[in-house]
């Protein structure tokens, strides 16, 4: 039996299996605040590879008065464990509404550029078995048992912005072991004031566990199931996209009626395409998914649905699927900068003078058309096909563009491959991972 100084803390642990599955060799960020769990990943980390490994960053929303002073604390912990730190700001107006949603927004741009710039193979987060549980009872109270994606909690890791991969090893960890490993090598930490802040519906959540104690490991096991379904759906999908899909000249996809029913992986697979050809950012809701079912059980020769902003029209020999064409709007890229057009193509302006307008063609597939404004007349081009003119169109995969679930990533490259884009980055952290950060 081994003794107490054998047995690792929990946190050591996490990480030392974490280092054992992670497969670049390129620097590690970790994005550090100065709260317990940062400082518990960071401190692990720090003890298991080279200072020269690791890049801490943190963010500083400028949302309170102590902000600048906690990120200056954390820079001089870094400075004496050798490790390169930087801070983020984030800059300009802040939302009136919604503040966490967007701190959350922005920070994770700030940690994707930095991550680009900096060359860093993945981020790391702090989240916690502790935060699991929080987000599942979210979720649970807002769409119970409902099969919503959501319901499967926080992934282990997941692409943001088809960018970054950020990845979450002591998610299987509880923040009082976490806790406890800082007491014992005498690190203190922070605690951020919002914590204990009753407005915001984690507090309350967090408030709740603690008080109600319900049966955890029933809530882990249930998400586990729906990961394990989610996998399961998720690679039938993508062999439905690959065998009946293809994208005709006049840009309008096409699924053969041979491999399209309604099963429920196969309107899952559609459920997807949706959201491509929609260029939504969240799955289609619990009335949408019943119209589609609805539609696929009663399909005739020119019956028609419109959902999740895309028209399907039952051909001949095929399901057709393009953009509807309300709701289309007219965008403008200043010079040099980068946005995305309809959810469904992000633009980037490579000039540097004038600015590059973009809206919708005449065609039946509703794809962009492009025209330049010089402030001395418009120069038109037409239809995006790659680099044209001083800017890239590149097509976007639906909400896997945005936050892809490494369990879904299969499927997203399916969808790539479909488009005929460049196919999302590996995920450096092997798989496949269920709800606790663990290996199956």
């Amino acid at each position: 039996m081994p003794s107490a100084a054998d047995v690792r803390p929990p946190v050591v642990a996490a990480l030392e299996d974490f280092l054992t599955n992670l497969g670049d060799e390129r620097p590690l960020g970790v994005a550090v605040s100065g709260g317990s769990d940062s400082l518990g990943l960071l401190t692990g980390l720090a003890r298991l590879v080279a200072p020269s490994r690791l890049v801490a960053l943190t963010v500083d929303h400028g949302l309170r008065t102590h902000s600048a002073e906690e990120a200056r604390f954390v820079k001089a912990f870094n400075r004496r464990l050798g490790i390169r730190h930087e801070t983020l700001r984030w800059l300009g107006e802040k939302p009136g509404t919604g503040i966490q949603a967007g701190a959350r927004q922005a920070r994770y741009r700030l940690l994707r550029d930095a991550a680009r710039r900096l060359g860093l193979s993945a981020v790391l987060t702090g989240h916690t078995l502790d935060d699991q549980l929080e987000t599942l009872a979210m979720r649970h109270a807002r769409a119970p048992g409902d099969g919503s994606p959501g319901l499967t909690g926080i992934p282990a890791a997941s692409l943001f912005d088809g960018r970054m991969w950020v990845l979450r090893p002591l998610l299987a960890v509880a923040r009082a072991d976490i806790r406890n490993f800082l007491s014992a090598v005498g690190i203190p930490w922070l605690d951020d004031p919002s914590n204990t802040d009753e407005r915001f519906e984690r507090v309350r959540v967090r408030r709740s566990l603690k008080e109600t104690r319900p049966p955890l490991e029933g809530c882990l096991e249930t998400a586990e199931r729906m990961i394990a379904s989610r996998v399961a759906m998720a690679a039938a999908a993508l062999e439905f996209v690959d065998r009946t899909c293809a994208i005709g000249r006049d840009g309008i996809l096409r699924v053969s009626l041979d491999g399209a029913g309604d099963d429920k992986h196969h309107l899952f697979a559609l459920e997807t395409l949706i959201g491509w050809c929609g260029g939504a950012t969240r799955p289609l809701d619990r009335r949408g998914k019943l119209a589609l079912r609805t539609f696929m059980e009663n399909s005739r020769p020119g019956s028609a649905l419109t959902v999740g902003r895309t028209l399907l029209r039952f051909e001949r020999s095929s399901l057709v699927l393009r953009r509807e064409r309300r709701g289309v709007q007219t965008l403008r890229v200043l010079p040099g900068q980068t946005a995305d057009w309809d959810g469904r193509y992000r633009i980037a302006n490579l000039d540097r003078k004038s600015d590059l307008i973009v809206s919708a063609e005449a065609g039946p597939a509703v794809l962009p058309f492009f025209s330049r404004d010089s402030g001395a007349g418009s120069t038109v081009f037409g239809p995006a096909d790659g680099v044209e003119g001083g800017f890239v169109a590149t097509r976007l995969a639906g909400r896997f563009s945005h936050v892809l679930p490494v369990y879904e990533l299969p499927l997203a490259q399916a969808v790539t491959r479909l488009a005929g884009e460049s196919e999302f980055p590996a995920c450096p952290w092997s798989g496949p991972w269920s709800i606790q950060g663990r290996r199956r």
